[in-house]
């Protein structure tokens, strides 16, 4: 509301209070209502005021009260530019550290229609808050990044160092904490700028992409800004994130890149990414290849999770883990016969073989890295009491971490 307003509705009120029937003729200074008067418990009497003067005061107080607050600051909506994603590059220009990217989205809001137009700003500069600044600067609309539901980082820039990226986006309250991170290779610009036909709303593929990959998707699962702020700046806990790449004109997310407390350290294989997401979030119908007796099959692992426990002995520590899968025979590969009973134990006892091999070398991989996406320092540290050296212990532990690794895989009665 306007001062202006404020200031008549103001005026109106103290007439009604203290006028007669609007007009602006004050009332008697002695008020028709006579003040009561009730003896106190003691004995002593109290002046009693009536109820309509109480109500009058209150009501005179609360609009008082109400005249320093400022009016309403609303943007019209066709004022506004919609920032759907933000990328952040490794810049060309020398003396620039970053290249920043928006991707704004020039939907008409017309539900009925697919209109998945956007428009790119980029700008080089040597930090986020600068590029934002200078980005205000070329479009004559407020941007506005209530919408952001990605976040790229370019190849370069997740090999040099993100926690500072991340902390900035962390810190703005107009940028939500549920949004997705993702690398982009070979950079973030590329990524942003590919528009897939079915796509409704600039911005909306890479939102839903990353939605179904925690349920849908056996490869990668994806990462909020809030976990992976808190995966930074935890000790005994490392960040992975999800890399997209496009092969042949079609967005592929199916890598996992194992970050350190600073940078990018490794890039796993699709396989690889398979076994992580088993280990961390668990895995839904996901195929792999068996061979038993001559005999080739397609299964489906409908289910599959991963518990693990810390037991520290005198010379080593040992995680153990246990991996618990259900899954079904989809397909025959070959000429074989009918399944029987006797090979369908067979083939249980090939694929918890097969899942203990790579997950022994996987865990083998990160643990040379020193990256540690499972927590394992973070299970360490929540078992001691001596949180002043726990970590430092945990930094010579884990180079000589010793692995048991137990699964158990069960094919369903198809």
């Amino acid at each position: 509301m306007d001062l202006d307003l404020r200031i008549f509705f103001w005026f109106r009120f103290v007439l009604g209070v203290f006028g007669r029937n609007g007009d602006s003729k004050l009332l008697p200074l002695v008020s028709k209502h006579q003040a009561s008067v009730r003896i106190r418990h003691d004995g002593r009497p109290r002046m009693v005021r009536s109820s309509k003067s109480r109500v009058r005061v209150a009501c005179a107080l609360v609009l008082f009260l109400l005249l320093p607050l400022s009016g309403c600051a609303f943007e019209d909506i066709d004022r506004r530019a919609f920032v759907t994603s933000i990328g952040l590059d490794q810049s060309e220009v020398t003396g620039k550290k970053y290249s920043l990217i928006l991707k704004i989205s020039l939907a008409k809001g017309d539900p009925k229609t697919i209109d998945s137009n956007f428009t790119l700003l980029k700008v080089n500069c040597n930090s986020i808050s600068e590029g934002l600044d200078h980005l205000r600067s070329m479009s004559d609309k407020k941007l506005d990044f209530g919408y952001v539901k990605a976040l790229l980082f370019g190849e370069g820039v997740a090999k040099q160092e993100i926690p500072l990226a991340v902390d900035y986006f962390m810190r703005r309250p107009d940028i939500q904490k549920i949004a997705y991170l993702g690398v982009g290779k070979p950079n973030a610009y590329e990524m942003l700028k590919f528009k897939p036909k079915e796509e409704a709303v600039a911005g909306s593929y890479l939102f839903y992409t990353f939605e179904r990959s925690c349920t849908q998707s056996p490869f990668v699962y994806a990462v909020p800004l809030y976990d992976a702020f808190r995966r930074i700046n935890t000790p005994g806990l490392d960040l992975t994130l999800p890399v997209l790449e496009l092969q042949q004109g079609v967005l592929q997310i199916n890598k996992i890149s194992l970050f350190d407390k600073k940078r990018w350290q490794e890039e796993l294989t699709p396989e690889e990414s398979k076994l992580l997401k088993l280990l961390t979030t668990g895995i839904r119908n996901d195929t792999f290849t068996l061979k038993a007796k001559n005999s080739t099959y397609s299964v489906s692992t409908e289910k599959g999770n991963t518990t693990y426990q810390l037991v520290e002995g005198n010379a080593f520590t040992t995680a153990i883990l246990t991996i618990k899968m259900q899954g079904a025979l989809v397909e025959r590969l070959d000429e074989s016969g009918v399944v029987t009973e006797e090979m369908k134990h067979a083939l249980e006892k090939q694929a918890e073989d097969q899942f203990q091999k790579k997950v022994s070398r996987l865990l083998i991989k990160m643990r040379n890295k020193s990256v540690d996406p499972l927590g394992f320092g973070l299970r360490y540290r929540s078992r001691h009491l001596n949180h002043t050296q726990d970590l430092q212990t945990w930094s010579t532990v884990y180079p000589h971490l010793k692995f048991q690794v137990l699964a158990n895989y069960k094919l369903n009665e198809n």
